[in-house]
């Protein structure tokens, strides 16, 4: 029989006896993260932080119930990840966390940076995504989300603009190939129904190996053009894509009631109990920034509440 598929192994970390895991979330602090090093270099710096997530079953229902834990500081549970690379003056915009195999990797969104996580504070540059085709113009690849298919690493975008219906997909050497998603990207704001001036921003997506399905979280949905400042506080949803392979399928899913300022950066499928997730929310209005914690499951059911973690803006979260 042959080996598994990293995507595979992923979820098969852990077993479903695990009642503990411990997340790495990481900041995306946008003009925030330039920082003058001791030296006197100008560096641009993320944090990467840690919290343990429990899982309880409640002996009468038999439904599944989560906490998190903070874990302080002093014990671990806060790293400073320092970048030298930057792209008009901004860099270490960290959007996304992916296990690769056994390599924690994490995604500039300004940069179009791929780095490696080592001792969880050294960052390893492995490659830089361009924009679009990649082809086409002299900028980062504004990666989003990333998750395993099979032993690739697939990394997207917002999906707003025709360069961002382009994904790139990464094989265990960092090797690169770009794919035009624009009638997968379609296909989903067809399922939402935003029709021709609406939009959909996505910043969250996991592809599941048993189900053989994706899975898309949009971060905001709009039937109308785009406002920022509408957009900020308004167009925050709760409603998860769920297409099968080729998206020749979708369908949807309501989760838990729409909080409209607060928008899916960030969710993945927990190893051990592949129908449930845990999900980062971020809330972005001009200078305010919030991050939340939930859990639910595929049956579109809330199994925590969100649960604050900071006046920060976290956009990437993985199960180590």
């Amino acid at each position: 029989m042959s080996e598994s598929h990293f995507d595979v192994r992923r979820l098969e970390r852990y077993d479903s006896t695990t009642r503990e895991y411990l997340l790495a979330i990481i900041t995306d602090e946008d003009h925030a993260s330039q920082v003058e090093l001791d030296s006197g270099q100008i560096a641009w710096q993320s944090t990467l932080r840690h919290d343990r997530l429990h899982r309880d079953v409640d002996p009468q229902t038999g439904k599944p119930n989560y906490r998190f834990e903070d874990i302080p500081e002093h014990e671990g549970g806060e790293f400073q990840l320092v970048s030298l690379i930057a792209e008009g003056g901004r860099g270490a915009e960290f959007s996304e966390l992916a296990m690769f195999g056994k390599r924690l990797v994490t995604f500039d969104d300004r940069t179009g940076l791929v780095c490696e996580i080592r001792d969880q504070n050294q960052l390893v540059p492995r490659n830089i995504l361009m924009t679009g085709s990649g082809d086409e113009a002299f900028k980062g690849f504004k990666a989003e989300w990333a998750t395993l298919y099979n032993d690739q690493l697939v990394v997207g975008s917002h999906g707003k603009r025709a360069s961002e219906e382009w994904v790139k997909l990464l094989d265990r050497h960092y090797a690169v190939q770009s794919v035009d998603w624009s009638e997968r990207y379609q296909r989903i704001r067809d399922a939402l129904g935003v029709g021709p001036d609406g939009y959909v921003i996505h910043e969250a997506a996991e592809w599941h190996p048993y189900r053989r399905e994706w899975l898309f979280f949009p971060r905001k949905i709009s039937t109308e053009p785009f406002d920022e400042t509408i957009d900020e506080r308004e167009r925050g949803a709760n409603t998860l894509i769920i297409a099968n392979e080729d998206f020749s399928q979708i369908r949807t899913l309501e989760v838990g009631l729409r909080v409209p300022e607060r928008g899916i950066s960030s969710f993945k499928i927990l190893p051990g109990h592949p129908n449930e997730c845990v999900g980062l929310k971020s809330v972005e209005i001009g200078d305010r920034t919030e991050s939340y914690l939930f859990c639910f499951n595929l049956d579109g059911e809330v199994l925590q509440d969100d649960i604050f973690i900071g006046d920060y803006k976290c956009e990437g979260l993985e199960i180590l």
